[in-house]
């Protein structure tokens, strides 16, 4: 049995617990065994229930791993993305394997940090990127990686998430560039959309497991709203393999919509959304439809169990060393953007104001962010590019090793 323990239990963290503890009920291969929150005395009902099940308490994710040194195998750790480095490394040197929130971290030299202290201490490291586990995404990767779909050529999503008062309040990070001396890059791409950026340098990969490698990005972000960082993002990602990759997406939108992803191959097209699964339309007339993997977070968290269990770090579906490449690609779109743009009063206006549900809208962005992944365009592209767009340079990652180089100097 591999025992296991989270670090985090607000937020995501618990619905980690109630998966774990879920694949532990039906299989028995593995148990959660402690947990660590540095809120702990705030999490009165949360914590009863772990107690009540015999799961360790500790107010101290350090005084934790001292503490279970030889009895438990595993650290799922799900708090705040500044805070992602110095936990995995300091878990790998205890001694555990580490199952860590996505996004790994918000700068290449985190990631780096990370995977030189997995690589001291012999340890593996999960991402949470639950949707690569998923039957629905796994089904495309298949097509690209058989040849089905043939030479993928270009890669696109649209989303729209609108976030008002609530989101932005729920903790000390969410908004932000940066939290205390540690970058955050906190955004739509960087963290509530990540997932789909995970899963397009998936696609964009003809390799079995792999992500593609970013090599040049463009990339314009915005802010509408009072935050720090963006919540506007349009990005255009030349990959190494070939296929360009492009994400545009919005916490300012009108209506929720997406995210919906769109694979254009010589053989066909896959057309992948949340919730509902996906469809390709091969050139030949036929078709193939898989539903959305309800299962994907269980599958996730039993591929870290299998893993430990076989001791090889290949059967991990998203190890740190391929969600790098993400991280890669978000750190070159703030280098094109150069700095967080802002969109003024004119294009904008507040809704429900007043109220938790608070949130700002740019005028005319549902329409503008499909149009603009259906035309591989970035904003600043479009035949009626808004007032506020601007026109960004390209950024080549070549040798890329440390953010930041170039944003917020520009």
């Amino acid at each position: 049995m591999v025992r296991l323990a989270v670090i985090g239990i607000g937020g995501y963290g618990w619905e980690l617990v109630k998966t774990i503890n879920h694949l532990a009920s039906h299989d028995g291969r593995c148990r959660l065994v402690a947990a660590a929150d540095n809120r702990l005395t705030a999490m009165g009902e949360r914590a009863g229930q772990l107690a009540d099940r015999g799961v360790e308490l500790f107010d101290d994710a350090l005084a934790m791993f001292q503490a279970l040194r030889g009895r438990c195998e595993a650290v799922y750790i799900a708090t705040g993305i500044g805070s992602h480095a110095a936990l995995t490394a300091a878990a790998a040197r205890a001694g555990f394997h580490v199952h860590l929130e996505k996004p790994p971290a918000a700068t290449v030299q985190d990631v780096d940090l990370m995977l030189q202290a997995l690589r001291e201490s012999r340890r593996m490291c999960l991402v949470g990127f639950q949707a690569l586990h998923g039957d629905d995404v796994r089904f495309i990767k298949d097509r690209v990686v058989s040849g089905r779909l043939g030479t993928i050529r270009s890669i696109a999503c649209y989303a729209g998430w609108p976030r008002g008062r609530a989101y932005y309040a729920r903790n000390e990070w969410a908004g932000k560039l940066m939290s205390g001396q540690a970058w955050v890059l906190d955004g739509p791409a960087t963290n509530a959309l990540a997932h789909q950026l995970a899963n397009m340098l998936f696609f964009a990969s003809s390799e079995p497991g792999k992500l593609a490698t970013p090599a040049v990005v463009r990339a314009e972000l915005y802010a509408a709203g009072d935050i720090d960082s963006h919540d506007t993002a349009a990005i255009e990602i030349r990959t190494a393999e070939g296929p360009r990759v492009y994400f545009l997406a919005s916490h300012c939108s009108h209506e929720t919509f997406g995210p919906v992803i769109e694979v254009a191959g010589e053989r066909g097209k896959a057309v992948w959304e949340i919730r509902k699964g996906l469809t390709i339309t091969y050139d030949d007339g036929s078709t193939e439809t898989c539903g959305h993997d309800e299962r994907q977070s269980v599958k996730m968290v039993a591929n870290l169990v299998e893993a430990v269990e076989s001791g090889d770090a290949s059967d991990l579906r998203c190890p740190l060393d391929q969600a790098r490449k993400m991280v890669l690609a978000l750190d070159g779109a703030h280098e094109s953007s150069g700095r967080v743009h802002r969109i003024s009063d004119g294009f904008k206006r507040r809704l429900d104001e007043g109220t938790d549900k608070a949130h700002t809208v740019v005028e005319g962005l549902d329409e503008m962010l499909v149009q603009a992944a259906r035309g591989r365009l970035l904003f600043s592209e479009l035949p009626d590019a808004p007032g506020w767009a601007v026109s960004t340079q390209a950024y080549d990652l070549t040798g890329y090793t440390s953010f930041p180089q170039r944003f917020g100097r520009s």
